[in-house]
């Protein structure tokens, strides 16, 4: 008898832990699920009524409030558009220029030249045509082979809210038809937090990567790289890490 109230004990056990796993599982589905839609809907930065509906939608069906993620959405993306031309560019000069001193020194020498390191320099509106190019000008030497690349440094104090800005507009495109009448890939050296020396994270964004400089830190997440590691050129397939 008491074999069998344990059969039975043991049964009703494993049913239930089946039924919790269940659940378990289906709310990281919906968890997911609605990570996805948040994702897919902010993905060019430009949130449209139909990307507002697939969130409102996708967030009803899985029984949460969606007006407080669309309004954070919204705001998060207003606070990056309206970000000040000041905080485009680096915070200033020394600010700029200690980063792109931290960036050159992630190029190993042994195997990349320097081959143009723009100033910036202007008086009353006139300034030389390269200055419109990205900060550093490479080349990756292997044997008597010689790669370049060609790299644009941001740094950023911090992230408003879940959008960042690392570009305005014009800058963008000014890169990708650098990259498209050299040949050379061209990418952005993005820092995140901390000083223009030592930011806390580090992003290198190919500037073909996204059409709009305004990007959600999701978006950006798959650039990373670890801040102890010196930057590897992948010739072969175009590629900076």
């Amino acid at each position: 008898m008491l074999a069998i109230v344990l059969i039975i004990f043991g049964v009703v056990a494993i049913g239930s832990g089946i039924w919790m796993l269940g659940q378990e599982n289906s709310s990281t589905i919906d968890q997911k699920s609605l990570e996805n839609a948040i994702a897919a809907a902010i993905k060019d930065s430009n949130f449209t009524s139909k990307e507002e509906n697939l969130i409102r939608d996708t967030a009803l069906q899985e029984g949460r409030d969606p007006e407080p993620i669309i309004k954070k959405i919204k705001e998060d993306l207003k606070a990056s558009i309206d970000e000040p031309e000041t905080e485009l560019i680096d915070v200033n000069v020394k600010a700029g220029l200690d980063f792109e001193k931290f960036i050159v020194m992630k190029f190993n020498k042994d195997y990349f030249v320097i081959k143009q390191w723009a100033g910036d320099k202007y008086v009353e509106g006139r300034y030389a045509e390269t200055t419109l190019d990205p900060d550093l000008q490479l080349e990756l030497k292997l044997g008597n082979k010689r790669f370049p690349v060609a790299v644009e440094c941001k740094w950023r104090s911090n992230v408003k809210g879940d959008f960042i800005r690392f570009a305005n507009d014009g800058q963008l495109e000014r890169y990708q038809a650098f990259e498209t009448r050299t040949k050379m890939p061209t990418f952005i050296a993005l820092g995140v937090g901390g000083s223009p020396s030592s930011p806390e994270a580090l992003y290198i964004i190919p500037v073909s990567a996204f059409k709009k400089p305004i990007q959600h830190m999701a978006n950006i997440s798959k650039y990373w790289k670890p801040m102890d590691n010196d930057f590897f050129f992948d010739q072969e397939k175009g590629e900076l890490r």
